[in-house]
């Protein structure tokens, strides 16, 4: 099967309302059974990564050259913006090509194959103006112009307005438009082999200047990354790596507890980073955890390590925790540009149910958290909502806690200060997702 047609065949099935699986998962599946070339797996996830980054902008874009306006088959509609975002991003690409293999798939079946012919006048008009339209919406005096450029749901504009000014605003959606690339957190003392063999297969990198990683010129799969197996490395976002880092900062020699392990990588990281500690980790989802095991093992960390499948909400410490590390569950909008298929997957119902979930595990956390302990707040999101004010709810219901100041030596414009809790991390290069960490001290 080529790429395009896998693209198509992806964005269709979750376009159609299957949506209980990622597209990166959906298209792994489907590359194993057709047996696809490499460069095929490429061009549909290039493709594929396209579509999802700005599903409402090429909406949009497409709906004005569309002669009908009659609902087209999820095939049809997914084949306009496969062909919109391509044409527009798909910078190493042919667009005659991409238009030829679209219109192909659409007559091989019988049902689409009267659709081709205005798919074909679609996209044709889309190379001829499509550029033009796409940098009016990038100057557009609108915040909902602006946000379909960005690639932002415009339903979720109230939220960012309520946290970011104007000005603000429109920073983050340029920040927005940055290539995701790869960095690699290095193991303690393996920079020297892990640089040798980046060299010897001609991946290019260079080393970050705020967090212990290499920065790489593409996006790579860690199966991909030379010694990555032998634990050398962990293909991990710059805001993950400098979240986790604060446990380090603050605390080096006694038991933590991640009460949302996820799989596992900030737990792996923090027990590299502070030898002489112990992590128990709790996780609700048993896949999760099961990859979280396989990366303590693979970083060589396993044995000061415990692993809990279950509810953080009533699982309970094998012992007393001087140090609780939350990294709740959230919205994801920091990572969006990187992960753009989630933010699809929201509503406001969703997200007051999680805004609600993290001011109960936070206050949990104060709960099991002995006197004299920390608290460590992250998520990935960039909304005040799930932010400040989970911190400020929790500070005042609870006396005996206060915020602790000085987390981060501040450098450039990476940081920016909570309002007026905690700090956020800018997702402002092409390695570093959008993160936000508070450090609560209980007296």
């Amino acid at each position: 099967m080529r790429g395009i047609e896998a693209a198509l065949t992806v964005l269709t099935s979750y376009n159609d309302g299957r949506k209980n699986k990622f597209s990166s998962e959906t298209l792994r599946i489907l590359a194993d059974r057709e047996k696809m070339k490499s460069t095929d797996i490429t061009l549909a996830s290039s493709l594929i990564y396209i579509v999802m980054r700005r599903k409402e902008l090429w909406e949009k874009i497409s709906s004005d050259y569309l002669r009908s306006k009659e609902k087209l088959p999820p095939s049809v509609n997914m084949a306009v913006l496969t062909g919109t975002g391509g044409l527009l991003e798909l910078r190493r690409f042919s667009g005659g090509v991409l238009v030829n293999g679209i219109i192909e798939y659409l007559r091989k079946n019988k049902q689409l194959a009267k659709y081709s012919g205005l798919v074909n006048a679609v996209l044709h008009k889309v190379i001829e103006n499509g550029e033009g339209v796409l940098e009016k919406f990038r100057r557009s005096p609108s915040p909902e112009g602006r946000a379909m450029w960005a690639g932002i749901p415009v339903w979720t504009l109230p939220a960012w307005l309520r946290t970011w000014t104007t000005q603000e605003l429109y920073a983050l959606f340029e920040m927005s438009a940055l290539p995701s690339y790869s960095s690699l957190r290095v193991s303690p003392d393996k920079l020297a082999e892990l640089s040798g063999l980046l060299d010897a297969k001609g991946i290019r990198y260079h080393k970050s200047d705020i967090s212990d990683s290499l920065r790489l010129n593409e996006s790579i799969l860690p199966a991909n990354v030379p010694g990555f197996a032998e634990g050398l490395c962990t293909v991990q976002t710059e805001g993950s790596v400098l979240a986790a880092s604060l446990v380090r900062k603050f605390w080096d020699g006694g038991i933590i507890l991640d009460m949302c392990s996820g799989r596992g990588v900030k737990a792996a990281q923090i027990l590299q980073q502070c030898p002489s500690s112990h992590i128990e980790c709790w996780e609700i989802s048993e896949h999760r955890s099961k990859s979280a095991a396989r990366e303590l093992e693979r970083l060589g960390v396993s044995e000061r390590s415990v692993l809990k499948v279950g509810n953080a909400l009533s699982l309970e410490p094998d012992g007393e925790t001087g140090f609780v590390m939350l990294d709740a569950p959230c919205t994801g909008s920091g990572t969006w540009n990187r992960k753009p298929e989630s933010k699809w997957r929201l509503d406001w119902e969703k997200f007051d149910r999680t805004t609600a979930m993290q001011k109960r595990l936070l206050n949990r956390a104060v709960t099991m958290c002995r006197k004299g302990g920390y608290i460590l707040y992250i998520t990935c999101s960039l909304f005040k909502q799930e932010n400040e004010n989970v911190i400020a709810e929790i500070l005042s219901a609870n006396s005996e806690c206060t915020e602790v100041s000085g987390l981060i030596d501040w450098k450039g414009n990476i940081f920016r200060r909570g309002k007026p809790y905690g700090i956020y991390i800018m997702p402002s290069n092409s390695w570093t997702d959008g993160f936000y960490c508070s450090l609560i001290l209980k007296r």
